[in-house]
């Protein structure tokens, strides 16, 4: 049994919270998304910074 939340119920929970109507054809589209956004996330919250680390004070594209 894996720890990770199945995508289709936060979309389920979400699309419920928010209101949204959500067909079932999307279902499984939407999930997809989820994951790679909570996957990307993840990759982003688990990188390591030193303690010294500052924001850049001004970004720019």
């Amino acid at each position: 049994m894996s720890d990770t939340p199945d995508p289709r119920d936060a979309i389920d929970t979400a699309a419920a919270l928010f209101e949204i109507p959500l067909q079932p054809e999307w279902r499984e589209v939407a999930a997809a998304s989820f994951a790679t956004v909570a996957a990307a996330a993840r990759l982003v919250a688990e990188f390591p910074l030193e303690d010294e680390a500052e924001f850049a004070p001004v970004f720019r594209a």
